[in-house]
Parts: structure tokens; C-alpha cells; sequence
């Protein structure tokens, strides 16, 4: 009886688990994810297709906070107009006759104001980055062998995980 691999690694996947875990991009790191990826998949098999679609969720959710568009679909627009009381001479285009018309004449009230308003616009990002977080914590129950890059890396950085996202 010959049996057939459950799933094998893709080229893109330790390109993925680099960027999954904000690993640098440096031939000692290539060669560790490289390690852990083999291991993984003559110890654990099975576990290459939980680890893919790990990288594939992360993929998507990192696709998602690039595009920006899930705060502007929160977004809530109040429009007003402000202009002359419609029975003041002003109304007509007519030079106030009046002093109780030049307050209705006033240009300034001529005007239409725009206001957006977000409705707690970092809640979803700040989900998805969590997510994000959570899938990359059980990417690194799959190959633990990198928990010392994820570390070092980490301990050695002062960017923040939302700027490396999305710059």
C-alpha cells in the first residue's frame, strides 16, 4: 500500500510565515522557517494544512486593514444647509429693508455644512489586528522552533505591529 503525502508545503509559504510572524527577511531567519517548516511536515503532517490555512486567514485579514475600507464603512454623514428665514426680503435676493431682516440676510448663514462622523472607527481594525495576533500565536504553537525569532525580533524592535501592516 503506498501512501500519498497529506499536503506538502506551497513556494509562497515561507514568504507567508515570515511576514505572518514579522520576521526579518535575513538569510539566518530563511533557513530557521525553512527548518520548522520541514520538521513540521515530517513530524506533523497534518499540521501543514492547519498552518496554511493559518497564513491564508492572515493573508486576508492583512488584505483588509491595507484596503482601509472598513472604517470608512462606518462612517456617518450629517449634512445641514443654513440659509435666510423664507419669508425675509432676504429670501428674495432683496437688500434688507428692515433691521430684523439683516440678521436673515446675513451671507454667513448662506452656507451647507458636511460633518462625518466615524462610529468608533479602530474597533474593527483593532478586532482584526487581534485575530491577527491570535493566528499568529497558533501558527507558533505549530512551529515553535521560530517562538525565538518572534522573541528577538520583537524584543529588538520599536515599530509598532500596525505601522509594519500597513507600511
Amino acid at each position: 500500500m503506498i501512501s500519498s503525502p497529506v499536503s506538502s508545503w506551497q513556494a509562497t509559504d515561507q514568504e507567508a510565515i515570515r511576514k505572518c510572524l514579522v520576521l526579518p527577511a535575513t538569510v539566518a531567519c530563511l533557513d530557521a522557517i525553512s527548518r520548522s517548516m520541514n520538521e513540521l511536515e515530517h513530524l506533523h503532517p497534518q499540521g501543514v494544512l492547519s498552518a496554511r490555512a493559518l497564513l491564508d486567514a492572515v493573508a486576508l485579514i492583512d488584505q483588509q486593514l491595507i484596503s482601509g475600507s472598513l472604517d470608512m464603512e462606518q462612517a456617518i454623514q450629517k449634512k445641514s444647509t443654513s440659509g435666510p428665514i423664507a419669508t425675509s426680503a432676504a429670501a428674495t435676493g432683496d437688500a434688507p429693508l428692515q433691521k430684523a431682516d439683516v440678521i436673515a440676510y446675513d451671507t454667513s448663514l448662506l452656507r451647507e455644512e458636511i460633518e462625518t462622523t466615524y462610529a468608533n472607527p479602530t474597533t474593527i481594525s483593532s478586532n482584526l489586528i487581534t485575530q491577527r495576533n491570535r493566528y499568529a500565536t497558533q501558527l507558533l504553537l505549530l512551529l515553535p522552533h521560530l517562538k525565538s525569532w518572534v522573541d528577538f525580533t520583537q524584543g529588538h524592535s520599536n515599530r509598532n505591529f500596525v505601522s509594519v501592516v500597513r507600511g
